[in-house]
């Protein structure tokens, strides 16, 4: 073997082991890269995924509830005690096509999911499904009766 055939030989081994080099560690960067952003994203994940009960909407919210039932306007402001067990008492007023309610009062039962939806069942057969909202400093409802088109929002009293 000549002397430049064994340089050349030496060199391309050389080569090869700095290629190779590169490589490795070029894998390793990508894992690490790869095992850190999985990392921060289930810390993001577990922080985005909510977890409510009955007590997440614990205390008195004011609600603003508007639309039609049977196709009348009916609109209502309400001071919304919720007791963090599942009961509730409302006390407000209301209209119902033009007609005034100023000692609107009802009471009912609510239930929360852990993905923070919620159900309220009013002793006057109103049902409204909704989700909590900022950590439970707001509420967005619909009513879930036939016939009725009402949107409510509640929001927690300071």
């Amino acid at each position: 073997m000549s002397i430049f055939f064994q340089r050349c030989l030496d060199l391309m081994n050389m080569m090869n082991f700095k290629i190779q080099g590169f490589f490795t560690t070029l894998i390793i960067s990508t894992v690490s890269a790869l095992t850190i952003s999985d990392a921060i994203s289930q810390k993001v994940n577990a922080q985005a995924t909510p977890s409510c009960n009955n007590a997440t909407i614990k205390g008195s919210y004011g609600s603003k509830s508007t639309g039609t039932v049977l196709g009348l306007p009916v609109a209502e402001v309400d001071l919304i005690k919720l007791d963090g067990r599942g009961k509730l008492q409302s006390t407000g007023a209301s209209s119902i096509d033009g007609t005034i309610d100023t000692n609107a009062t009802s009471s009912g039962t609510y239930s929360v999911k852990q993905d923070c939806t919620v159900q309220v069942f009013f002793s006057n057969g109103s049902t409204y499904s909704g989700v909590i909202v900022d950590g439970g400093k707001e509420i967005f409802f619909i009513a879930t009766v036939p016939g009725s088109v009402v949107t409510a929002t509640l929001k927690k009293v300071n």
